[in-house]
């Protein structure tokens, strides 16, 4: 299945399964209301800190851990030879609000 052109000659890459409401980009109305959307969130104190992100980088970082560690105890109590079990490996994927940085 190719990528619809734009009648131009340009390919354009098609995400999703549908296609796009609007291909053009933000206006100055858009990126105003934006700017005030911004201002009200962070003057509700709805931003996360610094410290509450580094927070949430380092229990990622021991759930990362503590995956890796259930793979390899999981590997090693069904019968895998000690080099499989070595080379077992998990990876967390985070999605959604957190994904998107919001």
């Amino acid at each position: 299945m190719g990528n619809p052109g734009n009648g131009n000659g340009n390919v354009q890459r098609k995400l999703g399964v549908t296609d796009p409401i609007s291909l053009g980009g933000p206006t100055d109305f858009d990126r105003i209301k934006t700017q005030e959307l911004e201002k009200y969130l962070c003057d509700a104190g709805l931003y996360e800190s610094q410290e509450e992100a580094v927070s949430r980088e380092e229990v990622l970082g021991r759930l990362d851990q503590i995956v890796k560690n259930w793979v390899k105890t999981v590997s090693h109590k069904r019968g895998f030879n000690e080099q499989l079990v070595h080379e077992a490996n998990a990876k967390i994927f985070t999605f959604g609000s957190y994904r998107l940085g919001v």
